[in-house]
């Protein structure tokens, strides 16, 4: 990324891997030795994950504990991350249980019951989000494990190779469905706030969505093998970085980028961002902060399906995907 042509993106992506460098160092120090330090692995989603964390963002991080004991054995450890996480980032990461200390699961049950009527919106939120944007705080290696079983798990080996994984684009379909159902639902009904929350959704919450369509628009006419191998690579990079990477010669790029770069700016002003968490729905037009990002929302809403148009032909197997 070019930080003179792209600075907001540039310098949140440099403050992004200081903080995960010293919550990992940090995290490593502080569990080395403890009775589950090979029991335990730590996740981080949202900004963090994505590598566009700002001074002003909180972290969304959980823990995987691959143990068939229930969370109040590793009591001591939940403690000692938590104090360390507040420490390097003290903002709050909410209080929906979804993330932070009381957000403790086990492997086994990320990839079970994927679609049931025990998948709640929390067990699909870790699961989505710890594949398409999801880093780690503590063992890198159990996390590439876990995130190459999730792959496995949503990738059938008696597929035909010319297919798309269909299990695991309509997963993800589901997921940036729920999300806009769940704004709805927290803003009109939870009294949560609300401009924030919709520059979000037009931004960062599509752009995760729009980088696991392009994941799966990759994967046709590969072995089981390949899928999986190209899968997992294409999500080991940073929601942004996967879309560039794919897009180094699409015209629409550009626009994207563009676009979010005005986003990334000005959420990471202080007075912008409190301008629009106090921001209602009815007084929007009101707000010029909101206004101009909602402009630019919509320009980066009609580039991503540019780039979509321009990378892959109006013949090609994800447009088809995408309407059946």
């Amino acid at each position: 990324m070019d930080k003179d042509i792209y600075p907001g993106i540039a310098h949140a992506q440099a403050f992004t891997q200081e903080t995960l460098t010293r919550l990992r160092e940090r995290l490593e120090k502080t569990l080395k030795g403890t009775p589950y330090a090979e029991a335990i692995t730590l996740v981080a989603t949202g900004s963090y994950g994505r590598g566009e964390a700002t001074p002003e963002s909180d972290l969304d991080w959980f823990i995987i504990f691959d143990r068939d004991q229930p969370a109040e054995v590793i009591a001591n450890e939940i403690s000692q991350i938590t104090a360390v996480i507040k420490e390097i980032v003290p903002i709050n990461a909410g209080d929906t249980g979804t993330f932070g200390e009381d957000a403790i699961v086990h492997f086994s049950d990320m990839q079970s019951n994927i679609g049931g009527k025990n998948d709640t919106n929390e067990t699909l939120t870790r699961r989505l989000l710890f594949l398409l944007e999801g880093t780690w705080l503590y063992s890198e290696e159990r996390f590439n494990q876990y995130r190459r079983q999730l792959l496995e798990k949503y990738i059938k080996p008696t597929s035909p190779d010319r297919q798309i994984p269909r299990f695991l684009l309509n997963d993800i379909i589901r997921y940036y469905r729920t999300i806009a159902t769940d704004f709805e639902y927290k803003t009109s009904e939870g009294n949560k706030e609300w401009g924030l929350r919709n520059i979000k959704l037009r931004f960062s919450r599509k752009l995760i969505y729009f980088s696991g369509i392009v994941v799966a628009a990759e994967l046709p006419n590969l072995s089981w093998h390949e899928k999986v191998a190209k899968a997992l690579a294409l999500f080991n990079q940073p929601v942004l970085k996967r879309i560039t990477s794919l897009g180094a010669e699409v015209e629409a790029t550009t626009i994207i980028l563009e676009a979010y770069e005005s986003f990334t700016q000005q959420i990471a002003n202080p007075a912008i961002r409190q301008k629009l968490e106090e921001v209602e729905k009815e007084k929007r037009h009101e707000c010029p902060e909101y206004m101009t990002l909602k402009d630019a929302a919509d320009d980066f809403s009609k580039a991503l399906h540019c780039w979509l148009v321009q990378k892959y032909y109006e013949d090609d197997l994800i447009h088809h995907v995408l309407v059946f």
